[in-house]
């Protein structure tokens, strides 16, 4: 439910995608990723496995193969309201992009304790895309 968030947490961050812990513990974190229109992470993977369920607006996912001097696309979903996904390294090479014209917003169950670290990434990719 958009209710875990505050109004002003649903508005997002003009400056990038706004991440807000709700639930973090040894074994998982719970964090809400909030996305403007327009706005995207870099390439990258993540230290743990990931489940998400998409609450509102549109989150573009494109899965990438790293070849050692390259990457290549090998999917691309959109993810609506009420679709959910998740994904585990290693193989989790991926960019999340708001393609839509609303703010768009996820919830995010990482198997990971993100209080020293809550980005969960583990390495952000700058290889071309062939």
């Amino acid at each position: 439910s958009l209710d875990l968030l505050t109004a002003d947490e649903r508005q997002g961050d003009p400056s990038g995608f706004a991440r807000h812990m709700l639930h973090c513990e040894e074994r998982f974190t719970i964090v809400a990723v909030v996305w403007r229109p327009g706005q995207l992470t870099p390439i990258h993977d993540h230290i743990a496995w990931c489940s998400f369920i998409v609450l509102q607006g549109v989150e573009y996912e494109t899965l990438y193969r790293d070849h050692g001097d390259h990457l290549t696309v090998i999917g691309e979903v959109a993810n609506g309201p009420g679709d959910a996904s998740g994904f585990a390294p290693p193989g989790d090479i991926h960019r999340v992009h708001n393609t839509g014209g609303t703010t768009a917003i996820s919830l995010h169950v990482y198997g990971a304790d993100l209080r020293t670290d809550p980005s969960s990434v583990r390495r952000e990719y700058d290889l071309p895309v062939r």
